[in-house]
């Protein structure tokens, strides 16, 4: 039975209402910062999205169906923790504080630190949060976490003993270079103890409706210029799930995914072997 077409023109319609929202955001970014726009165009990209997302970001926090997945992943991160891509923060009350050691967050737009360590410290984690000016592909992490002395510079190699209990990603993989996200997910299980885990709650392209599917191509187009480099094509799902060298993986689609929606969220724990 074919989905109907008001039920399917509501679903791409989600999408497009975050562009506005994020359109909206431009003019009102270049009014407050012209200079950054004339003379580091780089940065004023990573303002305009910082003054979108403290809207955008703890209300897309609050979905209750994504709060009761992403619990259950941040409650598991324990020990000498990574997280990728954390934002502004609105995801970090899921963590337990007595687990955690340490706590760094590789967050490459600058201009959410700030809000980064207020909500750690809100949360009970301020003398455990570490800001890494980094994004998740290894040309920019890991050249950061030699900076921050988690590991060595003196060796082309990462350590066999791993670095972190926890590796966590949270809707901030979709930003990744997709060419480099097998590269990027290889070095998240080098940096993994024996043991440790990958955690992460992505969403991921749509294979299962040509009509989604084509939707999906066209607003790539546009998409990560107005959403922070963020793609509709997603595949850590398959990344994940077509590499060894994990003990256990679960892999799962959330929600009540009808095969239509644009959005596609998967819920991952990996054990490392």
């Amino acid at each position: 039975m074919g989905v109907p077409l008001l039920v399917r023109l509501q679903s791409y319609l989600g999408p497009l209402l975050l562009l506005s929202i994020s359109i909206i955001y431009l003019p009102i970014t270049l009014l407050f910062h012209p200079f950054l726009f004339l003379f580091s165009p780089s940065s004023f990209r990573s303002k305009w999205f910082e003054n979108f997302w403290r809207i955008v970001g703890p209300q897309m926090a609050a979905s209750e169906l994504q709060a009761e997945h992403i619990e259950e992943l941040l409650s598991r991160a324990h020990g000498q923790v990574l997280e990728l891509g954390p934002g502004g923060g609105d995801q970090i009350y899921h963590y337990k504080a007595g687990q955690v050691e340490t706590l760094y967050g590789a967050e490459p737009n600058a201009f959410l630190h700030s809000r980064l360590a207020e909500m750690a410290a809100k949360h009970g984690l301020g003398d455990k949060f570490v800001a890494i000016d980094a994004a998740a592909q290894p040309g920019s992490l890991l050249p950061a976490l030699k900076e921050a002395r988690l590991v060595s510079s003196k060796t082309a190699s990462l350590p066999e003993e791993g670095v972190f209990d926890s590796v966590v990603a949270i809707k901030s993989l979709c930003s990744a270079p997709q060419g480099q996200l097998a590269s990027t997910v290889a070095v998240v299980q080098a940096l993994l103890k024996p043991g440790g885990e990958f955690l992460f709650f992505e969403h991921v392209e749509n294979s299962t409706d040509a009509v989604t599917m084509y939707y999906a191509w066209l607003l790539d187009w546009i998409w990560p210029l107005f959403m922070g480099g963020c793609r509709l094509n997603g595949k850590i799902d398959r990344v994940v799930l077509g590499m060894g060298g994990w003990d256990e993986r679960r892999v799962t689609t959330v929600g009540d995914f009808q095969g239509h929606e644009v959005f596609r969220y998967v819920k991952g724990i990996c054990r490392k072997a």
